[in-house]
Order: C-alpha cells, then structure tokens, then sequence
C-alpha cells in the first residue's frame, strides 16, 4: 500500500508539473507565432483546458501537502485533542463540499459531452471533467487525513502535529 501511495504522489507530482510546463511553452509558442504573423486557432482553448487540469490536480497536491492557505491563529493555542477534533470538523465539511462537487460535476460533464470547444473539435467534457476527477481525488486525499486524525485520537499520540502527513 505504501508503494502505491508514493508511486501516486510521484505521479501527481510529475503530471502537475507537466501541465504547469506545458501551458507556459504552450503560451509563449502562441503568443510568438501570433506575434510573427502566423496566429494558431485554438491556442486559447487549449491553454484553457490544460489550466482547468493544472488547478484541480494541483489543488488536491496542495491539499495533501497542507499548502492551502489557512487561518490557525486560534487552533495553535488549543490544546492537541481540540485542536485534532476541529481540524476533523473542518475535514468533514471539506469532505461533503467535494461530494457535492464531484456529484454535479459528473453531471456537468455529462451535460457538456455535446457541446464542442470552438475552434477545436473536441467535447467541452474535457474541460469539465477536471471538476469531477479532481474532486475525486481530493476526497481520497481527505478520508485519508481523517483516517490519520482518527488514529491520532484513538492512540492518544503525544506528538499529533506532524503525524497527519502520512500520505
């Protein structure tokens, strides 16, 4: 299960990257061939997609990392059993938020499997797509944080801070 974990992560990682490298030469390529005279139809909507991608993988590594912004001014000064049951409420509620998205969002694809992208000929369901695998991600990504604050509860662990990056 560990090597699964890290291969994924590893993945993530590498994907995310990709996407981030990709709409920059994909840009830049576009912007100087637009400049030179020899503009491509469909750069935008193309940069477009790979952002929508960029955003929600990159979010659900953000998640796993514990990189998104957030205000602990209060938390820190609780003590590490209240401070482990509100970061399992605030989990809780990040959990039904991305059920709902996941849900809709698998609609929303469905819904736009139709419509074409303008100048390319490809379906909208894969711009809108990234709302549901991405919100299915991130909702692995959180019950496996649940599954470590719950174990930290249980175990009464002395040392709860950094003992919730496990994966």
């Amino acid at each position: 299960m560990d090597k699964i974990a890290k291969g994924y992560v590893k993945a993530e990682i590498f994907i995310s990257n990709a996407l981030m490298i990709s709409i920059v030469l994909f840009v830049f390529i576009a912007s100087v061939l637009r400049w030179a005279g020899f503009p491509i139809a469909g750069t935008e909507e193309i940069a477009n997609l790979l952002f929508v991608w960029a955003i929600f993988i990159g979010a659900n590594r953000a998640l796993r990392e514990d990189n998104h912004i957030g205000v602990d001014f209060f938390t820190k000064r609780l003590s590490d059993k209240p401070r482990v049951f509100i970061e399992i409420m605030i989990l809780l509620i990040m959990l039904m938020f991305l059920v709902f998205l996941c849900i809709y969002g698998f609609q929303l694809s469905f819904e736009n499997s139709i419509r074409t992208i303008r100048s390319l000929s490809i379906s909208y369901s894969f711009v809108t797509g990234a709302v549901p695998v991405g919100s299915a991600l991130m909702i692995i990504t959180v019950l496996l944080k649940l599954r470590s604050k719950f174990m930290l509860l249980i175990n009464n662990s002395k040392n709860i801070d950094n003992n919730s990056k496990n994966f």
